[in-house]
Parts: structure tokens; sequence; C-alpha cells
């Protein structure tokens, strides 16, 4: 199941915190204080934050607790454990065992076709100009191989708990001026 990707974000592979995170997967949660900013699926772990500073910060707690990671303690992307996330400009560094997607409104939903049919609107429905961003690994996309044409739906994707379109960060002008305005420089 691939992760909601808002503002600035760590995205981690959780099988390297319970491998490698002194103190394993229980001890990574224990040192998370806000629990609210973390987005958990079966790949991936994507915990949001208010600045790239920090972003860069946490990165460099992580990797004291034993986690790759590129720029700190690893020269190889391709063995990174973490990596920072920017909704606009996607990942800092290229992995191959993650992919930055794009999704606006789904018409081939499962829940937008059963809301079509009661015609009513459900909470699981993506709206016609939600345009949302997701991470998922290569192993999930492989498992779903018509994702450029058809995509997940809204149930098949993590979102944090209560997360609303209207309310989200893809909605604060900060970042929908940045996406309007994209410039080449990186994060």
């Amino acid at each position: 199941m691939p992760v909601l990707i808002e503002g600035v974000c760590v995205l981690l592979k959780k099988g390297s915190v319970i491998e490698r995170y002194q103190g394993g997967y229980g001890q990574f949660l224990f040192d998370l204080h806000d629990q609210s900013k973390l987005i958990e699926s079966n790949e991936l772990l994507s915990i949001s934050f208010n600045s790239h500073e920090e972003a860069r910060s946490y990165l460099q707690f992580i990797a004291q607790k034993g986690l790759k990671i590129m720029m700190i303690n690893e020269d190889n992307p391709h063995n990174a454990d973490a990596l920072l996330v920017d909704q606009v400009f996607g990942p800092s560094f290229r992995v191959y065992w993650l992919d930055f997607i794009h999704l606006g409104a789904n018409p081939h939903s499962k829940a937008r076709q059963s809301s079509k049919k009661h015609g009513s609107k459900t909470k699981n429905k993506v709206g016609d100009d939600e345009h949302i961003v997701i991470a998922a690994t290569d192993q999930e996309l492989d498992e779903k191989e018509e994702i450029r044409l058809l995509r997940w739906g809204r149930e098949e994707i993590a979102f944090p708990k209560d997360w609303e379109f209207k309310s989200s960060k893809s909605m604060d002008l900060e970042f929908m001026r940045m996406a309007e305005h994209r410039s080449k420089l990186t994060h």
C-alpha cells in the first residue's frame, strides 16, 4: 500500500527500521514523539515535517540510530534506508525501491464507482479536483501493473488518521505556489 506524501516528509523502508534501528520498531515508535505525523503501510513509513530543516535533523538522528542515510553515513543511494521527500520536488535522490507518483482524481476507483451506483458521497471517494502525491515501492508497483492506467483508489492508500483533502497541506498556499512555480533547484 502506498503512502501519502504531503509537504516535507522523511520516507523510510519499514523493513530497515525493524532490522537496523537500535532497539527495533518499538523503540522507533517511542523515539517518534508525535505519532500523529506517522503514516504507515506494509512497506513504507512516512513522517511529515513542517520544514526541510526539521526533516534533515531527523535524518541525522535516525542515522545515529543505525539506519543508512545517503550523504550522512551511506554513499550508495540504493543502500539508503530513508530519504527526504518533498511533495512538489520529489525525493532528494533516486532510489530503485521508490516510485513517486502524482495522482489526480481516479474515475476507476472502487469507491467512486460504488458512490455513483448509490448516488451518495462516501468518505472514501476521491474528489474530482483532489490531486495528491503518493510514494510506492517497486514491489507494490509490480503487484499493481496497471498503476499508470487505473491508479489506486483512496481505500488503497495509507493516509493519516482523519485526513481530509480540504484541510490538508496540499491545499496550503505555500505548497500550491511551489507546485505552480517549480524551479530547477533541489532540496
